[in-house]
């Protein structure tokens, strides 16, 4: 397996591998009301761009790297 892959959650508890070289960008978003933080991580890669809204945080995520 090659590329370096981050182990995130989603909201509802679903498990993601992000593979780390395809993230273009991680932005820490504000809490909304009664919400904890979010963090959005932009993903971008030959097929497809998505975002994910996960509950890590930027350090958390890159650290996994």
């Amino acid at each position: 397996m090659s590329g370096r892959f981050a182990r995130v959650t989603n909201h509802d508890g679903k498990v993601h591998w992000v593979n780390l070289d395809h993230v273009r960008m991680i932005a820490e978003l504000k809490p909304v009301k009664n919400n904890t933080a979010r963090t959005a991580i932009h993903i971008d890669s030959y097929w497809v761009e998505r975002q994910l809204q996960v509950v890590e945080t930027p350090e958390d995520i890159l650290g996994q790297g």
